[in-house]
């Protein structure tokens, strides 16, 4: 498994890699290196490797093909759910919106789940989850002790972008 931040967020992934190897039941490797990029920002790449790690990629690329189930957002959970959130979250209005570039399929299973943890949400076509007004403060308020305080920026409105 492999996380790639840019170099500004690497407090973010420091952070990343203290909350998996507490969780983490066995022995876990892991790599640190920098990717050049064009741009003035460099990015910061952790590799990760265990059995544990081997038999989540399995569950969730059958196939070598990317596959979200509902068995695999179950075992996320909340937290999954909140560094989905720090990854792709934000507030829009008072709307709180997760981008996740997913089959519609696969936003179906995340929002019944959201919806089943008790914050009203649906499924947009391909652009991934929007909540309702009234679950929104309630939503992050729930994934707020669970996220770092580097990503509290994503729990304020955003401007709408021109």
């Amino acid at each position: 498994m492999e996380i790639i931040r840019p170099e500004t967020e690497k407090l973010y992934l420091n952070h990343q890699l203290k909350t998996l190897k507490s969780c983490h039941p066995g022995k876990l490797d892991y790599f640190w290196d920098v990717l050049p990029t064009d741009g003035f920002y460099d990015r910061n790449r952790l590799r990760l490797r265990s059995d544990e790690l081997y038999r989540a990629y399995e569950l969730m690329y059958p196939r070598d093909k990317r596959v979200i189930t509902p068995q695999i957002i179950s075992i996320a959970g909340m937290q999954g759910l909140a560094a989905l959130w720090a990854d792709r979250g934000r507030v829009v209005g008072r709307i709180g919106k997760i981008g996740t570039r997913w089959q519609h399929e696969e936003n179906e299973y995340l929002a019944e789940w959201i919806n089943d943890q008790g914050f009203d949400c649906l499924a947009a076509r391909k652009s991934g989850v929007h909540f309702t007004r009234d679950s929104t403060k309630p939503f992050i308020d729930a994934i707020r002790p669970l996220t770092h305080k580097s990503i509290r920026c994503k729990f304020v409105k955003q401007q709408a972008r021109h």
